[in-house]
């Protein structure tokens, strides 16, 4: 089967060339290459490095579109049955696909750990990996609209399975994966999750405050969204004041890691969602009061990383 690569780009021809370059080093080549240019005022850089990859299929959005409706518009594009995915700014482990597609069936979706790298680190320095793909199985969506585990843009999808869902949601300008996520399990699609980091992500430490602020806001969207498109379905969710409460203090958690003050009176401001369940309210007002979520946030802090993304408090998706 055809495997196609989407690679959306906006602000990003700096680090385009080692995100090809990682794409071209795979064990299993790539089938296909695109890169969409989401109307881009660097597009005359990004058109200068594409030079040098002669085969890369190119794409260019006729204004900003974001990027759901940039990687949207690469899977309308490709040729291939399956299709995976890369930021630009980020890169893919030499045996991404190889092991993704050893997992992959045609109903499946599968996903991977991911590293965190800085400027000074790409595939140059990853070590390949042998031996039998550990990986963990999501069959259905209780679990991850509580603590999203799954790397966003790691994920490997049949495109027709993609299409038939809508793909991306255009109106989300973050957290489109972890709402695509819930969505594909909810249709009845497991998620394979390899536990080895072959999504290489890089850490701009400089907007992290910034990322934090508006993650933070856009998963809680993607909450909402997910229980009010079950009770639409005629279903009664149930856990819903739980699943608040649980972002909720995470959030809480994230102002002691970044201390930014509009994350703080953002979380504060979004206690009124847990207006139903006032003892929620109070138990959550109670832990940030004595301090809970900076112990949290000390100890992540402090707890010696391999370089593994937090997905629990602070994965900065994209």
């Amino acid at each position: 089967m055809r495997v196609s690569v989407i690679i959306p780009c906006f602000k990003d021809s700096a680090t385009l060339g080692r995100a090809l370059d990682s794409v071209f080093a795979q064990s299993r080549s790539a089938d296909e290459v695109i890169v969409v240019n989401d109307a881009s005022p660097e597009t005359r850089e990004i058109e200068a490095v594409l030079v040098a990859y002669p085969s890369v299929k190119y794409v260019v959005n006729a204004a900003n579109l974001g990027l759901a409706a940039t990687r949207n518009a690469g899977v309308h594009a490709a040729s291939g049955e399956i299709v995976c995915f890369l930021d630009a700014d980020d890169e893919l482990h030499p045996q991404k696909i190889e092991l993704q597609l050893s997992l992959y069936r045609p109903g499946r979706a599968v996903s991977c750990s991911v590293e965190r790298i800085g400027d000074e680190r790409g595939i140059d320095r990853v070590a390949p990996y042998a031996g039998e793909v550990r990986h963990s199985v999501l069959a259905d969506s209780s679990v991850l609209v509580r603590r999203n585990t799954l790397t966003g843009a790691s994920l490997m999808v049949s495109r027709e399975l993609f299409l038939s869902l809508g793909g991306y949601d255009e109106t989300l300008r973050s957290c489109e994966d972890f709402d695509l996520w819930l969505r594909l399990l909810d249709a009845g699609v497991p998620a394979f999750n390899i536990d080895l980091p072959l999504y290489l992500y890089r850490v701009n430490e400089n907007g992290l405050s910034r990322n934090l602020l508006n993650i933070s806001y856009w998963e809680l969207e993607v909450v909402k969204k997910h229980y009010a498109r079950h009770r639409r379905a005629g279903e009664q969710p149930s856990g819903e004041a739980s699943t608040l409460v649980i972002w909720l203090f995470k959030h809480f958690v994230r102002y002691e890691q970044c201390r930014d003050p509009r994350l703080i009176e953002a979380t504060r401001r979004n206690l009124q969602l847990l207006g139903e369940w006032p003892l929620a309210r109070v138990l959550l007002l109670v832990a940030q009061k004595t301090g809970l979520p900076r112990l949290v946030g000390f100890l992540l802090a402090n707890r010696g990383s391999s370089g593994q993304v937090p997905g629990t408090f602070a994965r900065e998706q994209k």
